[in-house]
Parts: structure tokens; C-alpha cells; sequence
């Protein structure tokens, strides 16, 4: 697991450092998520998917769906000058998937 979230935030193109900062934790922290000596809690593992667009499967278990792998095909396809607008639309169906959990769970 700890490979894989160090080569994913590698080929996002983020340091260490900016990674740690926009997951609010110490450097020390993921350097130590990232070498495997520390475990992580349900809510950072879903904000590391989050921020790398990765499935949770694919974290914890090296394993890819086919639906996500299929997904990531297409997105690749995207014309440069789309992916900010893709970006925002995902991150609004995002938003909205989370809202709809909390009214689900009677928490919203």
C-alpha cells in the first residue's frame, strides 16, 4: 500500500511536502505512511484517494476494477483544455455524492 500511494503522489507531480500540506499531516507523517511504519486511519485513506484519484482497491489491495481502469482510459483521452472543467465537475458530483451520504445516514 505504502508504494503505491508514494508512486501515485510521485506522478501527480507533488513533493512530499505539498502532498503532506494539502492532506493537513506532518511530512513526518507520510514519510512514515510511505515507508509502510505507520498505518492509516478510514478518513485519510479516503482523502489520499481523493486527491489522487485513486480507488480505495487500488491502495490497499494493488488491484485496479476494470470499470475504474476503463474510466482512467478515457480521461487520459481528454484534450488538455477540458481536464479544469472535468475537474469541476467532479469535484461537484463529489460534493454531492457526500451530501447525499449524510442525508442518508440522517447526519445532514
Amino acid at each position: 500500500m505504502h508504494t503505491r500511494i508514494r508512486r501515485a503522489r510521485e506522478q501527480q507531480g507533488y513533493t512530499r511536502e505539498q502532498f503532506a500540506e494539502k492532506l493537513d499531516v506532518s511530512v513526518s507523517y507520510l514519510a512514515e505512511l510511505e515507508r509502510g511504519r505507520t498505518g492509516i486511519s478510514v478518513k485519510m485513506l479516503l482523502k489520499v484517494c481523493d486527491l489522487l484519484g485513486l480507488s480505495a482497491d487500488y491502495v490497499l489491495f494493488g488491484e485496479e476494477r476494470s470499470a475504474d481502469a476503463l474510466l482512467l482510459a478515457k480521461i487520459h483521452r481528454i484534450d488538455d483544455q477540458y481536464i479544469p472543467l472535468l475537474n469541476k465537475i467532479v469535484g461537484e458530483l463529489l460534493a454531492l455524492s457526500r451530501k447525499d451520504a449524510l442525508r442518508e445516514r440522517g447526519e445532514a
